[in-house]
Parts: C-alpha cells; sequence; structure tokens
C-alpha cells in the first residue's frame, strides 16, 4: 500500500499511450472485469517480444494508482525480476516446491498474508505454462477461481528473416549472432543485448564450446565431486553400482555438467537463487571477471544488480530429474556458460 500513487499515475498515463490496438484489448477486458468485480481467470498467450510483460506493468500502474493490491508473480526468480514489485509463485502463495495432489498452499487463516490475498484485486501470474498443474490446483484450494480466456495475437517469424547456411550451420549462427564475436572478450557489454537460444541442451553446449575456443585469455577447468545422496538406505549398494565414473557421465537440465571450462570474459547464468533481494537468481545473466580455485568474481549483466561485482561460491546441487530413479548430489558452481541457452530458460530474460 505504500506505492507513489501520484507516480504511478503518470506512469500508467505513458504507458498506455504506447499500447497497441491488440494489448489494449487485453487491457480492456481485463480492468474491466476487476472494476465489475465479477472474478475470472484469463490466459494471454503470445510469443516472445509480443508485449505481454508490458502489459502487465500498464495493468499493475492502473490499478496500483488507484490504492489497489495486484500480486505480480512469475514461475521463476528472474522472470519475477521483470515484473513491477515481482515475486516467484512459491514464495507468495506458500505452494510447496514438490507438490502433490493433495497439496494446498501453506497459508494460515487470519495471518497477514491470507488479509493481504483476500483484499487483491488481482493476480498476475507470469510465465504460467512453465508450471505443473498441481501448483494451480494448490492455490485453486485456497479459493474458488472461475475461468475464461482471452488471446493476443500470433506473430510468425517471416521466411527472409530466416539464416542461409551454406557452411558450419554454429559457425553461420555465432557469425550472425555476433558479428564482431572478438568484442565479446574485451567489451562485456556487448552481451546485454545478444543471445542464442537452441531447442536441446546438445546445441548449447556445441556453441558454448566453440565460442569458448575463440576466446584467447588464459582459463581454467572446474570439475565438480558427485556422489550418490545419502538419504537412501542402500547406500553402500549404491556406491558400488552408481560409480563416481558413473555419475560424472550424467547431463541433465537444471545441474551443470561434471566439466566446467572457463576464461575471464565468459558469459554466465546462475542456476540457483543465491540472493532474490538482489536480483542473483537462477537466469541471472554475468561475465566472469577472476577465476580463483574455490571462488569465482563474476559482473551482474541483468536484472537489479547489473554492473555489481559479486563472488560465487561451490555449492551442493541435488537434481529434480524424474528420469533418474535415483538421487545424485554434484559439487560445484551453481553456473553455466551462456553464449547460448535453450529456449525454456530465456523465459524472463
Amino acid at each position: 500500500m505504500c506505492y507513489d500513487k501520484a507516480k504511478l499515475k503518470q506512469e500508467h498515463k505513458k504507458l498506455v499511450s504506447n499500447i497497441t490496438h491488440e494489448q489494449h484489448d487485453v487491457y480492456n477486458t481485463i480492468i474491466n472485469d476487476v472494476n465489475s468485480n465479477q472474478g475470472g481467470v484469463f490466459f494471454v498467450y503470445g510469443y516472445g517480444g509480443t508485449g505481454k510483460t508490458f502489459v502487465w506493468r500498464t495493468i499493475s500502474a492502473a490499478l496500483r494508482s488507484k490504492g489497489e493490491i495486484v500480486h505480480n508473480v512469475a514461475s521463476s526468480g528472474i522472470a519475477s525480476l521483470i515484473l513491477p514489485g515481482g515475486r516467484t509463485v512459491h514464495s507468495r502463495f506458500e505452494i510447496p516446491l514438490k507438490p502433490n495432489e493433495d497439496s494446498t498452499c501453506n497459508i494460515k487463516q487470519g495471518s497477514h498474508l491470507a488479509e493481504l490475498i483476500i483484499k487483491c484485486k488481482l493476480i498476475i501470474w507470469d510465465e504460467a505454462p512453465m508450471m505443473h498443474k498441481r501448483c494451480f490446483e494448490a492455490l485453486d484450494r485456497n479459493g474458488e477461481i472461475q475461468g475464461q480466456t482471452i488471446g493476443c495475437e500470433n506473430i510468425t517469424i517471416p521466411k527472409e528473416n530466416l539464416l542461409k547456411c551454406s557452411r558450419d550451420p554454429i559457425v553461420t549462427i555465432v557469425e550472425s549472432t555476433y558479428p564482431s564475436h572478438s568484442n565479446i572478450f574485451y567489451d562485456p557489454t556487448y552481451l546485454e543485448n545478444r543471445a542464442i537460444l537452441a531447442p536441446t541442451l546438445d546445441v548449447v553446449d556445441s556453441i558454448n564450446e566453440y565460442m569458448t575456443s575463440l576466446n584467447t585469455y588464459e582459463g581454467n577447468t572446474y570439475f565438480s565431486f558427485d556422489s550418490a545422496c545419502r538419504s537412501y538406505s542402500n547406500i553402500d549398494l549404491l556406491a558400488d553400482v552408481h560409480t563416481p565414473e558413473f555419475l560424472n557421465e550424467i547431463k541433465c537440465s537444471g545441474v551443470p555438467n561434471h566439466e566446467l571450462r572457463l576464461k575471464v570474459g565468459t558469459p554466465i547464468m546462475l542456476l540457483r537463487n543465491i540472493d532474490h533481494s538482489v536480483g542473483l537468481c537462477n537466469g541471472t545473466m554475468m561475465v566472469i571477471t577472476k577465476l580463483g580455485n574455490h571462488v569465482l568474481e563474476a559482473n551482474v549483466l541483468s536484472g537489479s544488480s547489473a554492473g555489481h561485482k559479486i563472488l560465487i561460491p561451490k555449492m551442493a546441487l541435488t537434481p529434480s530429474y524424474l528420469r533418474l530413479p535415483f538421487k545424485f548430489q554434484r559439487r560445484r558452481f551453481p553456473l553455466i556458460v551462456s553464449y547460448a541457452m535453450t529456449i525454456n530458460k530465456s523465459q524472463g530474460q
């Protein structure tokens, strides 16, 4: 309730003046529903770059300038940072990290959070399709939700914008995205507005390895320490079957590979939430400035801490990969090289 209403009114006036026709339809539909107090759920769909976040900012400014409460939440830490007053879904609504079919939000009746949600006029849930349906069911059990659907205009890529590859596709993509790729290693700001998105981890690794080989700085290669989790009763049997060599070969989403090759000037991405209050979340982009044996120094490229230097320690990471019939722990730096990233990982950037 402590927002500067006068400032938000001016911001809302500016945002509305720049809104497109399609965005205005979404804006009017949601604002009219809020003002009539009918209640409903709206699914706004659009490809990256169609201005969904711009609509969220406009709607938030419209309601908060009148003293209303809006909950801006997102499915990941990095996505929540680009929303005004954004929080992660699990943090705001106390949703269990691993919800089951009977899960509910851990909100106590009569608590401050319960009162805040009761007074809330609108919940904006960004990147909703990235969440498991049980997260929505858990929130639904804490209050009735009625459904309605609206959509934004879809945008397709014109054929004339597709790259024409006459040799190695990786080289073609790199030269198109980073036409002066030598600048990357000497000017970190060159990375702020460029990224390569790939469909699979294998393609990401190939591009990252190629770009790292172009960096003339000296580097270090770091290896993880892998072990089977001791929460299992048959840990001794697992140790015989799941040897360190076997665990080292495992590659899965959400956890870095066993071998990590870094150089000064290498762009990296955090894989864990370190400190949300200063913008150091899963997905935060940085660039390496110093290499140590146990700690890395990096300059933040995105978020509220952009331009600040931070120290990154090694951490114990346990992947929640459903295809693995066992749990293992990988101790190493919670980051990956990010000249390229998967499309899913780019959400919120």
